[in-house]
Parts: structure tokens; sequence; C-alpha cells
């Protein structure tokens, strides 16, 4: 029987992983740890590991000599080591579809609610105040400029919906070439015009050796005062003390943060003090949908794989 181990979840149960691989006639075995002892005794044991957070590297790998597929529960994939994977002949899966609308409407919500001042005016006015002098005055929206870092499934529903609204959208992405963009109504540009030009940055980049702190001291200086910075994909993608010290100067008016560097961020971290950032708690992606979706898909690429199929979300 082909064996899977569920190496760690943040679901209140399994029943719906459960349910799917005793239908498919696979054997489940969940560990719910993150201590990398126990993982490797696990995979020993696995034809395939499914995974939401846990670090899976090339030791675990090398210690599994039936392992054939690390599926993970979501987009990124950075706590892979995709080299080794690759060396050992292992298959690595993700679920890259599940939640394009969520994120994007995070990012909208983030880049909406900085740009009509929601969270000061609500501050001051709970505050006792009635003055709409109190926060900078607004742009109308067809005046301003929107940068997103990434053009992949994400930000470029993202653009769509800024388009509609009427925003100027800049977009950076070495992969993407200008004259697809502009199909799309969205100007090509570089990290640097990007930062130096928009009113609100929205990162997407996924989170690999060229992108970590891919926003640091330089890029933060870059930035109008005015301008906030939306981050809706991973953490260290920005340079977190970079990120305090720039908001501290008021290098930049404010930040909408659903990943920082550590998660969950420390209790006395500098962000949780600060007025002009707002937090969620990796919360971008949560809906009804991409709650079932996230799970089914991630489990169906092992069951696909235990059927003599490549993963339908196969990493290439």
């Amino acid at each position: 029987m082909f064996k899977v181990t569920l190496v760690d979840h943040d679901w209140e149960d399994t029943l719906l992983e459960e349910r799917i691989f005793k239908e498919a006639g696979v054997e489940l075995t969940i560990l719910q740890s993150h201590d990398k002892a126990e993982i490797i005794e696990a995979a020993k044991k696995s034809d395939a590991l499914l995974i939401l957070y846990a670090n899976i590297d090339r030791e675990i790998m090398e210690a599994a000599p039936n392992l054939k597929l690390i599926s993970r529960f979501g987009i990124g994939i950075n706590m892979v080591d995709l080299e080794a994977a690759k060396e050992l002949g292992i298959q690595v899966a993700n679920v890259n579809d599940y939640c394009i609308d969520e994120v994007s409407d995070h990012a909208l919500a983030s880049i909406l609610s900085a740009a009509r001042r929601l969270f000061l005016h609500d501050r001051h006015t709970r505050n006792g105040e009635w003055d709409f002098k109190k926060a900078e005055i607004p742009l109308r929206s067809s005046e301003a400029v929107v940068g997103l870092l990434g053009y992949g499934k994400i930000p470029r529903r993202l653009g769509e919906k800024l388009k509609a609204i009427g925003y100027q959208v800049k977009a950076y992405d070495p992969f993407v070439t200008e004259e697809q963009m502009a199909q799309e109504g969205v100007v090509k540009a570089e990290v640097d015009e990007i930062m130096s030009s928009s009113d609100f940055v929205s990162v997407h980049v996924p989170l690999i050796k060229a992108t970590h702190h891919l926003v640091g001291e330089a890029e933060l200086n870059m930035m109008k005062s005015t301008a906030y910075i939306v981050n809706t994909a991973r953490g260290p993608i920005i340079d977190e003390k970079a990120l305090v010290a720039a908001l501290q100067k008021g290098q930049l008016a404010g930040a909408f943060l659903d990943v920082t560097e550590e998660e969950p961020l420390p209790r006395e971290h500098a962000l949780r003090e600060m007025n002009q950032v707002v937090l969620t708690p990796h919360a971008a992606w949560y809906s009804v949908d991409a709650y079932r979706e996230i799970r089914e898909k991630a489990v169906m690429n092992i069951v696909d794989k235990a059927t003599g199929k490549d993963p339908a979300y196969l990493i290439k």
C-alpha cells in the first residue's frame, strides 16, 4: 500500500484528508511535528510527505529510500530543498491556483484602505476627533500608480481589478514580456522604477534566493514619503529591520503586512507598536472555498502519484 505521512497542518481536524486517502486506498499517518528527528523517522517509512510549514531538507530526503513525492498545502515551496529533490529523483508539488481571488482581494483591500486613509480616519475619530484633514490628503485613483513586484497569477488578477477601478499599474517580472503586460494595460518596469514611482507597492514574487530581501534599505529609501507597501507574499522578501527603520524615519507612509519574516510575529516586535502599520496573521488566502481547495488539491497530488500519474500541480 502507498504510504503518506501528513507532517504538519493547521486545520481543526483531518477528516477531509483521511476520507480521500481511504477512498484511494492510500495509508495515512499523521505526524503533526516540526521536529527534524521525528520527520526523518516518519519519512523513512513514507512514499510521500504532505506538508504545510515543515522544512524538508536534503538530510530528510536522503534518509527516505522510498520517498517519491513531497506535496505542499499552498503555493510557496521555499521550505523544500528543490535542488536536492531533483538530484534524488523526488517529485515536488504544490497548489498554485487555490487563492488567486482571495489574495488579490486582500491586497486590493489593503491598497484601497491605504488610499482612502480608512484606518487613520477610524483611529482619529474613535479618539474623539472629527477632522478629515488629520490624514494625508488622498490621490484620486486615476492619478495614482500601483507597482506590482511579480506578475504571476495573483498579481495579474489584482492588476485586472486595479485597472477596472482606474489605477495606473506597473509590474516587475523578469519572466513576463513587455508585450504581454501591455496587452493587459500594465507597464513593465524594473524594481527601482516600481519603488520610486509608485504610490502603492504590492509584493507578489515567490521567495527564492534571488528575492530574499529584494526590498531592502536602498529600495525603501526610493519610495515616496506618501507611499504604502503591501506584502501578501512572503515576509523575507522585505528586509524587516530596514522596513522598521524606514517607517520610523517617515521614508514611507505605511505598510500593510499579511506576512512577516518570523511567524507568528513576536509579541514585542516593533511593527506591533506602529500606528502606520496594519497587520494580519497570514490570512490573505483564507476563504470557505480556498480552505477546501488547498487541502483537496494537495491530497490529490499524492493520490495521482499513488495511482501511477504525475501530480496535477507538479513543480517542474
